[in-house]
């Protein structure tokens, strides 16, 4: 039986304000659909998806339909009779097991959408970059260490099959970062770069022992006892509803109802580039490559797991790998690599002109956040 995920099941006093939203805005009409289509095709093992979808759980329930789209496009057969963990994934004569989890506020009684910014992010460029260091780390830590206590491996149907803990960062402000901060804990490496004498960048890698922030935790999460049985830790910034609304605004479920531009940081393929690009586009445009699906989808590989995963089964846009002189090297898998993007929906109305300007403001603000990313990285390398 498929989800129907907009199906009534409670009055809106008692339901999320971002699937509100999403049910009721216009401008959200390709995300609707397309998330709807994902859903047809998902199995429901707890019997609660929709429920939580439209209430405390609104972030994982979006993660979780990322994810059945990812593993759709990637070629994957999909198993959700099991209730945990929530994929089994078949192809090519291997199976893998993927458990889901995403980072997020402490609980709380009222229901409370996610928020642009945190609360608690430093004014000063000193204190970002220790943020983007060590809080993350911590804020990420805890699901992933809850996770690993469950302990899956030991199931049946997981026992000797790869294992892959799926990640989201869904507390304020998460969802723009890149997923350097995820990679720095997993690994315990933090990068340093510098040029020789022809001018070409040399890449060190410097391990990190702890994160020090709200608490502290121990960094390197592939080093924790019993983390030798997970494969790799996928990440992504991309399980949301922008993501669908992309999604659908390029394929079957575009609407004239709203002008889509996506714009962010993406890779730099420029062997000795040290910092990202920058990109615009208007999300539809024919002259535009499509989207895929594993855009934004990162797989870091655990170099002590006791099942390895190979490289390029996933169907991620991008993977990580720690090499033995202590760098973690990255394989990008697609030319144009988004680290992350935000989404602006404006009315089909908006003249091109007005739109034209708005794009230029949003390039400023990302090329000034650019440069002074790169003064302090000049500084403190």
């Amino acid at each position: 039986m498929s989800l129907d995920l907009f199906a009534t099941l409670a009055t809106d006093r008692h339901l999320h304000p971002d699937y509100i939203r999403l049910r009721d805005d216009p401008l959200l009409g390709p995300a609707k659909a397309t998330m709807s289509e994902v859903a047809a095709r998902m199995g429901d093992p707890d019997g609660n998806f929709v429920q939580q979808f439209q209430t405390h759980g609104f972030d994982a329930r979006v993660f979780e339909l990322y994810l059945q789209a990812l593993f759709n496009a990637g070629g994957h057969q999909i198993d959700r009779s099991q209730s945990r963990p929530d994929f089994l994934l078949t192809r090519d004569g291997l199976t893998v097991a993927v458990e889901a989890v995403t980072a997020n506020p402490a609980p709380s009684p009222d229901i409370r959408p996610y928020r642009q910014t945190p609360a608690d992010l430093p004014e000063d460029v000193d204190g970002i970059f220790r943020f983007l260091m060590h809080e993350v780390a911590i804020k990420i830590g805890s699901p992933l260490y809850s996770k690993l206590q469950k302990r899956y491996w030991e199931l049946p149907h997981v026992n000797g099959k790869p294992l892959v803990i799926a990640i989201e960062n869904f507390h304020a402000g998460g969802l723009g970062l890149s997923a350097t901060s995820v990679s720095q804990y997993v690994y315990g490496v933090r990068h340093r770069h510098w040029f020789n004498t022809d001018g070409d960048m040399i890449v060190e890698g410097e391990a990190i022992e702890e994160h020090r922030g709200s608490k502290t935790i121990p960094s390197r999460f592939f080093g924790l006892p019993g983390a030798e049985n997970v494969s790799a830790i996928l990440f992504s910034n991309s399980g949301t509803v922008p993501k669908f609304g992309r999604m659908g605004q390029q394929g079957r479920n575009r609407s004239e109802a709203v002008q889509m531009i996506r714009l962010g940081h993406c890779w730099d393929p420029d062997p000795n580039a040290h910092t990202h690009d920058n990109f615009a586009y208007m999300v539809g445009d024919r002259e535009v490559p499509p989207e895929p699906w594993r855009d934004g989808a990162v797989l870091m590989h655990n170099p002590d797991a006791l099942v390895p995963l190979p490289i390029g089964w996933m169907g991620v846009c991008a993977e990580e790998e720690l090499q033995q002189n202590g760098t973690v090297i990255p394989t990008m898998h697609d030319l144009f690599h988004v680290y992350m993007s935000t989404t602006l929906n404006l009315p089909g109305t908006v003249p091109d002109d007005q739109v034209e300007l708005i794009v230029a403001e949003q390039m400023r603000l990302l090329e000034l956040g650019q440069a002074v990313g790169e003064s302090w990285r000049e500084t403190n390398n």
